[in-house]
């Protein structure tokens, strides 16, 4: 089998030309996120995290249904993955999205990768870490450390979540580039991948600003060992994992015209060409 560590340090890493976050956050603290940094807690800050979980989840859950109406589909498609460990994938629409991510797998070892910026953010970096997130860092010798960190967290069955579009796009209906990232761990860990979809759908009410939202747990998705080489079966699976995503959205009755939240982010770079 080849080495994925070159896959996954220019696909976890690598900010691409013109890739820039459309929503901008006060970020006063700096963070270092190097080699040095600490990917997996201690057992105590663990067992804390959980405990904030258990309490923090109908909580949440009560956010995503006033704000968004969520709903969740495919709960099913789960159910074979209980007690293991796997990586999760979405589409990255909203601020809230890892809250809906977790609310539909009501699943406490969810360990959510996350740009440092959110661990820079005043009250909300808080939170982030107490809830078990870590940063994705952008040297090579941090990327190393973290991709042992996945190697570690997945082996002990726990749940991982990535974005593989990279950058939030606030309400975008639809799907835009993947890295490969997500998908390189999944093969070099022999773990499957659970791919998810978040749809926007029409308000229905005068009352309401936002349009609801549903979230779509599609079933999980598995490496192609009939393929020689890691590198085919990345590109396998991430071609798979995207074709059920793009599947789901473009067979699903929700928002597909992205004209108002085009002009309202003004994305610095062609959404189309993302695709490609």
């Amino acid at each position: 089998m080849e080495n994925t560590t070159k896959d996954q340090k220019t696909t976890a890493t690598e900010q691409k030309p013109g890739e820039e976050h459309v929503v901008k956050m006060w970020t006063p603290y700096n963070i270092k996120v190097d080699e040095n940094y600490a990917f997996i807690p201690s057992k105590a800050f663990e067992r804390f995290s959980i405990g904030l979980k258990g309490f923090a989840a109908p909580i949440l859950m009560g956010i995503d249904k006033l704000a968004f109406s969520l709903k969740i589909n495919g709960k099913e498609n789960a159910k074979p993955l209980e007690g293991k460990g796997f990586i999760t994938v979405c589409n990255h629409v909203n601020i809230l999205d890892c809250t809906m991510v977790g609310v539909a797998l009501n699943r406490k070892d969810i360990v959510l990768t996350t740009i440092k910026e959110n661990f820079e953010i005043p009250v909300v970096r808080l939170f982030v870490k107490a809830l078990g997130a870590i940063p994705i860092p952008r040297s090579v010798k941090g990327i190393e450390k973290f991709s042992e960190a996945v190697d570690t967290l997945l082996a002990q069955g726990k749940v991982i979540h990535f974005y593989p579009e990279g950058i939030l796009f606030p309400y975008y209906n639809g799907l835009r580039g993947f890295r490969r990232g997500a998908f390189a761990y999944a093969v070099k860990n022999n773990v499957p991948i659970l791919p998810m979809v978040i749809t926007y759908h029409d308000r229905h009410s005068k009352i309401r600003k936002s349009p609801t939202a549903q979230i779509h747990i599609l079933p999980p998705v598995y490496r192609d060992e009939t393929l020689k080489t890691e590198r085919e079966q990345i590109k396998d699976m991430k071609q798979r994992v995207t074709k059920a995503m793009q599947d789901k959205f473009d067979q699903t009755d929700c928002l597909k015209d992205n004209t108002e939240v085009i002009a309202k982010f003004k994305p610095p770079v062609d959404l189309d060409k993302m695709k490609k």
